[in-house]
């Protein structure tokens, strides 16, 4: 059996960093994106079993990010984890409602 992929998107390089080095060790083939576009396309290339998804990025957020990785059929049924240094419940749910998600 192949080992299980793994996408990290992230903006922040240490965060990968850590994340990168200790899913390595467990055994997992890890892959990261610095951004919610680069993210899409790394995980349309690669077709991950889970995505580690930063919350608050630049450009486009994890929101985002989430719902246009739901429309690609071959992503619908890999498994996605926002991370998130918010801990407000809003923000924690954003990310499960259908349409556009507005975060003040």
């Amino acid at each position: 059996m192949s080992q299980k992929k793994i996408l990290l998107i992230d903006d922040e390089l240490d965060i990968l960093e850590i994340l990168s080095y200790n899913l390595e060790k467990e055994g997992y083939d890890i892959y990261t994106a610095t951004n919610g576009n680069e993210g899409i396309e790394k995980a349309k290339e690669i077709v991950p079993d889970l995505i580690l998804l930063d919350v608050m990025m630049p450009e486009k957020d994890g929101i985002e990010t989430c719902q246009e990785l739901r429309k690609v059929k071959e992503l619908q049924k890999t498994l996605i984890v926002f991370l998130s240094a918010r801990s407000e419940e809003f923000s924690q749910l954003a990310g499960f409602r259908p349409g556009p998600t507005i975060i003040s």
